[in-house]
């Protein structure tokens, strides 16, 4: 019996930091996890494509898995990204997650396959582990339609949750939520939390965005399932202008900023990394929504 049988709301993205010789730090990967807890998200997903998961070493990865769930702890749910650049590499993380003890495994096609690799995936990914298995529906990783994925789901049991990542979001969460919504728990949509209210009038009833403002995404998604659109809509709209800036680099500087990340290292860093300006903007926009700050307040620049 799995530990969360049914798993809704705001799960947080870690990134993957790295210490001075290019290797997971694993300390600060931790302490993103523990803020995931603190800050009351529903769960945490590591890694996919804001952890970096390409960058990842097959050792270091699953490695580091046992260290998250160890901090975890089973206070959150733990959403294992087992997404690769093979099928074999993608079904050798998932036997990696049955066997350390993942809550679910999350997973889409290695990139410059197609539809007929990524359902044989989702096929041999149901034999290698046998908990909750959500289908990470992205545009550039040989997507399926409605229809593909209420055919996988009626043929594979452990398919209960989607990501639903192809663009507008919101409208083909609806087109899942028609083919697939009666068969899956969660349609959980992404895009940072950008047209999260709109992908809940769509359907959605969970987000999966980075972690680093997941606790004022979590309070809009709480505010709208108690009702309170309105209000669910005020914290949003503040929020918005923030998440609009969002890139990798974007997501360590506010995580540093809230005393969760001690390195800013990168494996491979940005062509354009934040300025002076570009920091004096962002502290500007979070006097926006400080005040629903509860834990880990916004430090200095």
């Amino acid at each position: 019996m799995p530990r969360f049988d049914f798993m809704k709301g705001l799960f947080g993205l870690l990134p993957t930091p790295y210490t001075e010789d290019l290797e997971i730090h694993t300390e600060d990967l931790k302490a993103i996890a523990n803020f995931c807890c603190e800050s009351e998200q529903h769960g945490i997903v590591w890694p996919v494509m804001v952890g970096e998961f390409y960058f990842l070493g097959e050792e270091e990865r699953i490695r580091n898995l046992d260290a998250v769930l160890e901090e975890v702890n089973g206070r959150l749910p733990v959403v294992f990204g087992c997404s690769g650049v093979s099928v074999p590499q993608v079904l050798l993380y998932a036997k990696a997650a049955q066997q350390a003890g993942a809550d679910a495994v999350i997973a889409m096609a290695p990139a410059r396959t197609n539809t007929a690799v990524a359902i044989d995936m989702f096929r041999r990914l149901g034999e290698a582990f046998d908990g909750p298995i959500m289908v990470q529906n992205a545009g550039n990783y040989a997507p399926l339609t409605g229809k593909q994925i209420a055919q996988l789901v009626e043929e594979i049991p452990q398919i209960e949750y989607v990501k639903e990542e192809r663009q507008p979001s919101p409208r083909h969460i609806a087109e899942v939520k028609q083919f697939a919504g009666d068969k899956l728990k969660t349609i959980f949509g992404g895009a940072a939390g950008k047209v999260l209210p709109a992908e809940f009038t769509r359907g959605a009833n969970g987000c999966m965005p980075a972690c680093e403002f997941g606790d004022l995404l979590t309070k809009i998604v709480e505010r709208w399932w108690a009702g309170d659109e309105a209000g669910a809509r005020d914290l949003h709209t503040r929020l918005l202008p923030l998440i609009n800036l969002e890139n990798h680099d974007f997501v360590c500087y506010i995580l540093k900023r809230r005393g969760v990340l001690t390195s800013m290292v990168k494996r491979a860093p940005s062509a354009y990394p934040l300025d002076e300006q570009d920091k004096r903007e962002i502290s500007i926009l979070l006097k926006a929504v400080e005040n629903d700050i509860s834990v880990y307040p916004f430090g200095e620049e």
